[in-house]
């Protein structure tokens, strides 16, 4: 198992409970979703995992280790996670420079397949953040994440902030980037309806604890857990019109 999280617990001054006894498993070469409304402490579970947050209690292993070196995320918002002063190439080469033996030659020619594994060219490379599109900044924070080669990659709500077509051609290349390179996701979303185009396996998060969990078809097909047949009747369909209870939830 690449990702063993144990009776993880995250609580916060004023006792505020945000995850509590948590537990999931990553396999290595797997995907699993963690979903749940805002509050629900599938982000803080994320940051715990990547270093960025302290547990209160439980363990986080990866790869029979307690460490994370084999672990990178993507952010929701690349813009705010992008150097705005870095041009791509620069920020690809930084992250080669760091956890590669590549010389320069080598990295220029790695920095050219990322883009091109992100579906960007060359044309990308000497730019900076504020000339590129939304999804192609989330493209080149996703290759970035990439050229670490990580084992794991931590995808904390990273197309929430897009357009729905652009929100498809990132997934598709979630998918496409995974066959390729067989890094592991965790992805963190508060949208079921994106869920099944990526992962296999998914967890879902009421208020610190997890409430349910399985197959991604099994637990969209016939939810067990009352909450999560709120969140499957929250995914706006053909004719759907929100209703009070729906906002509430989502």
């Amino acid at each position: 198992m690449l990702l063993e999280v144990r009776d993880l617990r995250k609580v916060f001054k004023g006792q505020f409970v945000a995850v509590d006894g948590v537990s999931f498993s990553v396999p290595t070469g797997g995907s699993l979703a963690v979903v749940g409304e805002s509050g629900s402490g599938k982000t803080t579970c994320a940051r715990i995992i990547t270093g960025l947050a302290k547990a209160t209690s439980g363990t986080v292993t990866i790869e029979g280790e307690r460490r994370a070196s084999t672990v990178q995320m993507v952010f929701q918002d690349p813009y705010q996670s992008l150097d705005r002063r870095q041009t791509v190439t620069s920020c690809l080469d930084e992250v080669l420079a760091h956890h590669t033996t590549l010389d320069r030659a080598g990295r220029a020619a790695r920095s050219a397949e990322l883009l091109n594994l992100v579906g960007l060219d060359e044309r990308h490379g000497p730019v900076l953040p504020r000339a590129l599109s939304g999804g192609q900044r989330q493209r080149v924070a996703i290759a970035r994440a990439l050229a670490a080669d990580p084992k794991l990659l931590v995808l904390d709500e990273a197309v929430a902030a897009l357009d729905v077509s652009i929100q498809a051609q990132i997934l598709n290349l979630l998918v496409d980037a995974r066959a390729a390179t067989g890094v592991a996701y965790l992805f963190i979303t508060h949208d079921l309806s994106v869920v099944q185009h990526v992962c296999e396996d998914v967890v879902v998060m009421h208020r610190g604890r997890v409430v349910e969990s399985g197959k991604v078809a099994d637990v969209l097909s016939a939810p067990a857990d009352p909450y999560t047949k709120k969140l499957i009747g929250s995914v706006p369909r053909p004719g759907w019109v929100p209703t009070r209870e729906v906002n509430r939830v989502c």
